[in-house]
């Protein structure tokens, strides 16, 4: 976003802001114009990640329908360098694991398609993952040799690109930073999580007290995962992650 600072009025500000505002509901408007009834149940606005060249938008269509004890998430992007245009991520490439850690302080750059580290041989990884699908479409011999193959062979490594660097460090802030007051969803009798359409709000005791918020994700900590089990978890508000146990002690706050 522009910075208020390089203005010389402050009118030109509100201007460029409303511009963006406007630029990014109708890419969502767009979203949903393409996007089959099925793909989501809900789509949000997530966020903005700030870039060196561009800065990237984050959409959040959330699946809660036929979606076991916890809703699918998907993320979608754009920014100027795709016509400011809602993309889905490509699958996580969790081949670079290692590398996200170490590149957490850099910038990003803007760049989607910038490949941050290239695989030797990327060429003949294609070629490789072309022969394997076309393997897996043919119908074996029942009579054919079963030898088995090397399981490494049948990874095809990628390049790592910005964009996988950018799906990666979203998930991570997502994990760790989305979070909602215990009552607004819901677990039904199918196990489903649901938005809890009697919730009003916390009351005002506890909208300032960290034990009345939960994690909104899959449920990590064991006395979660055991409680999700248990034949009440349906009247159970407090069923996702607790919020006030996260480690260091004090990373929240109210």
């Amino acid at each position: 976003m522009v910075c208020v600072s390089t203005l010389k009025k402050g009118k030109y500000f509100h201007i460029l802001i409303l511009d963006f505002r406007f630029q990014i509901e109708l890419a969502i408007q767009q979203l949903l114009n393409e996007s089959a009834p099925t793909d989501f149940d809900e789509l949000l606005f997530w966020g903005r990640i700030s870039a060196v060249k561009t800065d990237y938008y984050i959409a959040l269509g959330v699946c809660y329908c036929d979606r076991y004890e916890f809703p699918e998430k998907k993320f979608f992007w754009c920014s100027q360098s795709n016509g400011m245009k809602f993309t889905a991520f490509p699958g996580l490439n969790d081949q670079h694991s290692s590398e996200y850690n170490i590149m957490a302080s850099q910038l990003f750059q803007g760049e989607p398609m910038k490949v941050l580290k290239k695989v030797e041989n990327a060429e003949e990884q294609a070629a490789h993952k072309a022969k394997l699908d076309a393997k897996a479409d043919m119908e074996k011999d029942p009579l054919a040799s079963t030898e088995e193959e090397d399981p490494d062979s049948l990874i095809v490594k990628i390049d790592l690109k910005e964009i996988d660097r950018l799906h990666y460090h979203i998930r991570a802030i997502e994990n760790d930073c989305h979070i909602i007051p215990q009552g607004s969803m819901k677990l039904n009798q199918k196990h489903e999580v649901q938005r809890n359409e009697a919730f009003s709000g916390l009351n005002s005791e506890e909208c300032f007290d960290l034990k009345f918020y939960s994690h909104f994700r899959n449920a990590q900590q064991d006395l979660k995962k055991a409680g999700m089990e248990a034949d009440d978890a349906i009247f159970n508000r407090a069923f996702l992650d607790d919020v006030h146990s996260d480690k260091p002690i004090g990373c929240w706050s109210l």
